[in-house]
């Protein structure tokens, strides 16, 4: 990345905000640092990590605190270990356990993945896995490359991809060893948006399609769905735009179905069908998505995986957050009335009271599936939804989250059914959102609206008075 400028205090260059550094650049401005302004090491490294974080400079990758020598010995002494047993073809055993050396130490934390990752690490373990034809050898390898790559994606390089693409197409492949497989290139996609592209296109879509049948293990048809969710992921603050939409819309058409098909299949499976409710809800991209899911009978199975796992929180909360997916197409928002998600709704969302982070998903799907549907309202209306919404902000009056969800609950399906107003207001409601308007300040938009279509006695704050004042100060220029 080039530099804008450079610090005259400190030497080191600004950065674009939310950007990222390598560790050679961090490690030239600590020693900049150093011999300019004649700092020692670790007032030298205090300064270059304030100087880095004030400009926006993400350094989650990066080692801002030397290793112990020992530690790094450590390292180091098993890299090169490896690598003579290689050239010497020894034990497996010995094999085994330098392999689980590497793996403890990764897991120690960022810095040691960092140190391994400089020790090349990376190329030895791929050359290992390539050298050694044994199952044992080959899965403590992979499990070695997931704990140096997890949080440090940056090392996956071309060879890799090929790596990942040609053992995923190997029909011979152990479950075992396909599944620590996926489980690497999901942790090689996350926050990683370049490593997401290369791999997408390397066809893998069509790889994955194909481990999403019946017959494949339970723990690779997980691991398979991981995969799909990690590459429509958009959190790499490194690039300003992504194709997150461009990978779900295709994986979407291409998986949608035979995702269906799992659903159906394995109804009793919780962990899995909690799988299923996540990759359906990333891939919800398109109108015509939701549509597809109801013409295969999606909304008749995510209505029975609710019911079957009742009591199942994280059942639950995907379900909510499916539901409100699924509701931002207009058809599908009618359907689910029609099904019988009104009674799903209240009854999951009383059932699982305490738990706020499944009450808020309960409430968005509420504000999802009522937004510029009187019809919807009504039904949830008459459901005693009103009673539930009320209850549930004040059980979790502390939770800004719940209290914003809720918010736009009322507001939705107050806005269109006005005789709904009474019944909210005799519960309550007016009372909780003007205490909300004081507890929570960075939610005040949302509570007003919902005070607004209530009739509530509200007073707003005019951002503009045309009088050439800056905006909220309410100031006049002389």
């Amino acid at each position: 990345m080039d530099p804008s400028h450079t610090d005259t205090r400190t030497g080191v260059s600004s950065m674009c905000t939310h950007s990222a550094i390598t560790q050679e650049t961090f490690d030239n401005a600590v020693k900049e640092n150093r011999e300019v302004f004649d700092l020692n090491e670790k007032d030298a490294l205090e300064e270059t990590v304030h100087q880095f974080e004030s400009q926006g400079v993400n350094l989650s990758g990066i080692l801002v605190k030397p290793m112990a020598s020992q530690e790094l010995g450590a390292i180091k002494t098993a890299v090169e270990k490896l690598v003579q047993l290689q050239k010497t073809k020894g034990s497996l055993e010995t094999v085994n356990e330098t392999l689980k050396e590497i793996t403890a130490a990764c897991d120690q934390g960022v810095p040691h993945r960092i140190a391994a990752g400089k020790a090349d690490a990376y190329r030895v373990l791929l050359d290992t896995y390539e050298t050694f034809n044994d199952k044992d050898a080959r899965t403590n390898v992979l499990k070695a490359l997931i704990a140096l790559m997890t949080k440090q994606p940056d090392l996956l390089d071309v060879r890799g991809i090929e790596f990942i693409i040609s053992n995923l197409k190997d029909q011979r492949s152990d479950p075992q060893l396909q599944r620590l497989i996926l489980k690497w290139t999901k942790e090689s996609c996350v926050k990683h948006e370049t490593n997401r592209q290369q791999i997408f296109d390397s066809h893998i879509v069509d790889i994955l399609k194909g481990f999403l049948i019946e017959n494949t293990p339970i723990e690779v048809i997980r691991e398979t769905l991981s995969v799909c969710r990690a590459l429509v992921l958009d959190d790499d603050i490194r690039v300003e735009f992504g194709r997150a939409h461009e990978h779900a819309r295709v994986i979407a058409s291409e998986t949608l179905c035979s995702i269906m098909t799992l659903l159906s299949k394995y109804r009793g499976e919780e962990q899995l069908n909690v799988d299923i409710m996540l990759t359906l809800t990333a891939l919800m991209v398109r109108a015509e998505f939701c549509k597809k899911v109801y013409d295969a009978g999606g909304i008749d199975l995510i209505k029975n995986v609710m019911e079957t796992f009742a009591n199942s929180d994280k059942i639950i909360r995907q379900g909510f957050k499916l539901i409100k997916s699924l509701a931002g197409d207009d058809e599908c928002k009618e359907h689910l009335i029609v099904k019988g998600y009104t009674e799903v709704l209240r009854d999951s969302i009383l059932a699982n009271m305490e738990s706020a982070g499944t009450v808020t998903a309960g409430l968005a799907a509420i504000a999802a599936m009522t937004l510029r549907s009187p019809q919807n309202s009504k039904a949830l209306f008459d459901a005693g939804i009103p009673e539930v919404i009320v209850a549930a902000m004040k059980h979790h009056s502390e939770q800004k989250a719940v209290q914003k969800a809720g918010s736009w609950a009322i507001r939705n399906m107050v806005s269109r059914s006005q005789y709904q107003c009474a019944k909210f207001i005799d519960l309550g409601a007016e009372e909780v959102l003007h205490q909300n308007l004081e507890k929570f300040k960075d939610t005040q938009y949302d509570v007003k609206a919902a005070l607004r279509d209530l009739g509530c006695n509200l007073v707003f704050k005019e951002e503009w008075t045309g009088k050439g004042g800056a905006l909220t100060t309410g100031k006049i220029r002389e």
